[in-house]
């Protein structure tokens, strides 16, 4: 049977994604990221590197019965603070090759315990092993087990008195009974149900009962709406505060202005806020009496106003981190991407929204992925884009200017220190430029960004001959994403730094 003809597939903008930094338009079928080591400026403790090394020879020592019975003996005593450390070097070295009897015989120690679901050793038996052998933990971190049950979770925890941190983050059985569970512990100051099946009415006993809390998390839970919302508020006191709630992260739920306006009310010390991909509006009604609180705010993907979002940043004088991709476009709109009709940030606003941040002078990350509309009736190197990078954008340590396809190479002029307005070197550690209209003619500009640890090109006119230069200045650059880049040979776009290296020594 021949094979069936394969479809190009196109994100859509506003479409949910892992991190939204790379915006793909279109989307990008491969990863072709180049890596390199940058040599440490300290010396490693002594056990660290003893780490490294077994985990670098474990499936060697593992194989061999001579060498493991020994091995196991060493793992026993080995410090309880240590345990941890070496569990996710093995994790990430060799998932694959640790079964539920190593799991619970030699890495049940310690504070804390993450297991992820890349860990196929781990079975229904290993997890209620946990209060069994460690009681007294404090930190517990099982992420995408999705086949288990509520009940079971809410077994384990009700079993750890001392839990101060709980991440259940993509088990999507977890529910009530978990919620519940998790409430008996008064001491918990983390929480992390996202991608479960969480309802916000049992997320209220937790919240009164653990007033210690300071971090919670509900992403991506399709319950999470208006109405579902309003049975969590009749269980509450209409005067009811909680004080110590520092962190909400609502991303891709159903909630609107009315919801967020009073929840806003109850935890007046909010200073994180993540609200992408929801349908809020109208940011500044709800915001004004925590703004001056907000540190991060997230707001990427929603319908919301321009005025409302100029004036509730206005009054956001500690804001540092701010997420407005794909801004108007709302979550869950159908918009293609050559579509930017539904686009709400111009270049009108984002002078504005420029002048504003960098009077507050705080500002360490920008996100302003997808934002197509920026930069269509601007001069090339003269407009919002450019006094935006100028006035703000140098000052920042993040940058996403991804999927902005007006942008340009002249843009980043500003990047260059100017002597007689005292700028110094950029403070810019990771920069996205992905799907942009950048070439070679950024390298000049970029070069001066000596901190560059971080840049994505995917999708760029940039070639060999634009990126050595910038290789060359920025010594701590060591994540470089050249996916799609055309002026980059295919084999040579996973390799470059090798690449760069051979030509300096040509």
């Amino acid at each position: 049977m021949a094979p069936s003809a394969k479809r190009t597939r196109t994100r859509e903008i506003g479409a949910p994604s892992a991190q939204d930094d790379v915006w793909a338009a279109p989307q990008i079928s491969a990863s072709a990221s180049s890596t390199r080591i940058i040599p440490s400026s300290h010396i490693p403790w002594l056990s660290t590197l003893c780490c490294r090394v077994f985990a670098a020879n474990f499936l060697r020592l593992h194989q061999r019965q001579n060498t493991w019975d020994r091995t196991k003996a060493q793992l026993e005593i080995i410090p309880d603070n240590l345990v941890p450390k070496l569990l996710a070097l093995l994790s990430s070295n060799c998932p694959t090759y640790l079964p539920s009897e190593v799991l619970v015989t030699y890495f049940l120690r310690g504070p804390s315990l993450i297991w992820t679901s890349d860990l196929t050793g781990v079975k229904k038996q290993t997890i209620e092993a946990i209060p069994r052998i460690n009681k007294s933990l404090q930190e517990l971190t099982l992420k995408g087990f999705e086949k288990f049950k509520d009940e079971t979770f809410a077994a384990v925890v009700s079993r750890l008195p001392d839990l101060r941190l709980l991440n259940l983050a993509g088990c999507r059985n977890v529910g009530a009974k978990t919620v519940e569970a998790a409430a008996t512990c008064s001491r918990l100051r983390v929480a992390n149900f996202n991608h479960t099946s969480v309802p916000p009415v049992s997320i209220a006993n937790l919240l009164v009962d653990c007033t210690e809390l300071e971090v919670l998390k509900v992403a991506k839970i399709s319950s999470w709406t208006d109405a579902t919302f309003a049975k969590f508020l009749s269980t509450v006191d209409a005067d009811w505060r909680h004080v110590n709630l520092r962190t909400f992260k609502l991303r891709q739920t159903s909630l609107s202005d009315a919801s967020m306006a009073a929840l806003c009310e109850m935890f007046p010390n909010l200073q994180r806020l993540d609200v992408s991909f929801t349908a809020v509006k109208r940011p500044a009604v709800w915001l004004g009496p925590i703004a001056a609180n907000i540190t991060k705010l997230s707001l990427t993907s929603t319908a919301t106003s321009p005025n409302s979002l100029v004036n509730a940043i206005g009054d956001m004088s500690n804001l540092k981190t701010l997420a407005i991709g794909a801004l108007g476009v709302g979550s869950n709109a159908n918009t293609s991407v050559s579509n930017t009709s539904a686009m709400t940030l111009s270049d009108d606003l984002l002078y504005s929204l420029t002048d504003v941040l960098a009077a507050h002078g705080k500002l360490e990350s920008l996100n302003l992925v997808g934002n197509a509309k920026l930069g269509q009736l601007s001069k090339k190197g003269d407009g919002a884009l450019q006094h935006m990078i100028r006035v703000l954008g140098r000052n920042c340590k993040y940058l996403n200017l991804s999927a902005i396809g007006a942008l340009c190479s002249s843009d980043f002029a500003g990047l260059v220190p100017d002597v007689e307005n005292n700028h110094t070197a950029p403070a810019l550690q990771t920069l996205l430029v992905n799907n942009t209209g950048v070439d070679d003619g950024a390298a000049q500009f970029l070069a001066s960004c000596v901190d560059l640890e971080t840049l994505g090109m995917a999708g760029t006119k940039v070639t060999d001959e634009g990126l050595f230069p910038i290789v060359d200045a920025c010594t701590k650059l060591a994540n470089l994403d050249l996916t799609s880049c055309r002026g980059v040979g295919v084999v040579d776009r996973r390799r470059f730094f090798e690449v760069w290296e051979e030509s300096r020594q040509a």
